[in-house]
């Protein structure tokens, strides 16, 4: 069950990398279409951290209105295969995401920040808050799940 959580929990983290910039402008939009790679960690309560190698793949679609995102990450222990979609429509954020290994989904709400943007990502088992900031060649990602054995998660990324 804890590898079930842990892949949920990073798979919520890509997801949600798919849609960067400031109010909601196509151009920081466009800026993530291509390969982005970095490294992270979770924590567990107990206080133990394990670092997580993502790499992910971005596609325009709709006329730019919605952004397909294709997730891979890997650790000592879990990889992890993921896709979403995500729309974004004045300031708004909504979508859907899913862990092909797992066979888990959810959904996605949110508004883009002046640097980024804010969401809440819910699906069967659990819920977290995530907060992102962006550049047009980096990415940070800041996960709080609550529902089980992760405390945080912290990963980032790289384009340029």
């Amino acid at each position: 069950m804890m590898r079930f959580k842990w892949v949920s929990a990073v798979v919520i983290a890509g997801l949600i990398m798919v849609t960067g910039g400031s109010s909601g402008q196509a151009a920081p939009i466009n800026d993530l279409v291509g390969r982005w790679s970095g490294w992270g960690s979770i924590t567990l309560v107990s206080g133990v951290s394990e670092q997580v190698k993502c790499v992910a793949t971005y596609f325009l679609e709709a006329g730019g209105t919605q952004l397909k995102q294709n997730l891979r990450c890997a650790s000592t222990s879990y990889k992890i295969d993921a896709t979403a979609k995500l729309n974004h429509a004045n300031g708004q954020l909504t979508g859907e995401w899913e862990e092909k290994t797992h066979s888990a989904v959810g959904a996605v709400a949110g508004r883009f920040t002046d640097n980024g943007f804010n969401v809440s990502i819910t699906g069967k088992a659990f819920t977290a808050a995530m907060a992102v900031t962006t550049t047009t060649c980096k990415q940070s990602i800041s996960i709080t799940p609550t529902g089980f054995d992760i405390t945080r998660i912290n990963i980032g990324l790289d384009k340029c």
